[in-house]
């Protein structure tokens, strides 16, 4: 394991983690209970927007890093796979995008590679399950049932992590 994950790893402490924005989009003349979802796919993105450092204390003992975490799911048809990926205007039939911050506390300044790899690696793990829930009980408060499934957090290689970050110019709408 890297160096760099380790020191934050043994120094970061998890304070909270607080739904920030978000916004969600249905497709206009969308009735979810005429919806043949085996028509249908998710598309999904997630990284750190930006991490901001506080000292607390006077005399530079205590750190709060917060970390801003920005995912995004939708619903499309699978025939639109292509078009969806390739073309900044389109609409998915339903579209949550979040932004989540996750408090940490530390008793050590932190360098910037240290805070790289602890967003790389932890602090979607943090998040995850805030977000598994909230998507849940907005698919349930938009009458989609049945809801998205959220999979378990996985950490992302760093093809995967590439992916993501063009994912993301796709599905803002």
């Amino acid at each position: 394991m890297d160096e760099n994950l380790i020191k934050a790893q043994k120094h970061l402490r998890i304070q909270s983690v607080n739904l920030t924005t978000s916004t969600i989009n249905v497709k206009e003349d969308i009735e979810f209970a005429l919806l043949d979802r085996s028509k249908t796919m998710t598309q999904g993105f997630r990284y750190v927007l930006r991490v901001k450092e506080i000292t607390l204390k006077d005399d530079n003992k205590i750190w709060d890093y917060r970390f801003m975490y920005e995912i995004g799911l939708r619903l499309i048809f699978s025939e639109d796979e292509e078009i969806s990926k390739e073309d900044d205007d389109f609409e998915p039939i339903f579209g949550i995008i979040s932004n989540f911050e996750a408090k940490y506390f530390s008793d050590v300044k932190l360098d910037d590679k240290e805070l790289k790899a602890y967003s790389a690696h932890n602090v979607g793990y943090h998040v995850w399950p805030y977000w598994r829930e909230y998507v849940q009980s907005s698919c349930t408060r938009i009458g989609l049932s049945p809801v998205l499934e959220v999979p378990v957090y996985i950490i992302p290689n760093k093809e995967e992590k590439i992916k993501k970050k063009t994912k993301k110019k796709a599905i803002k709408s």
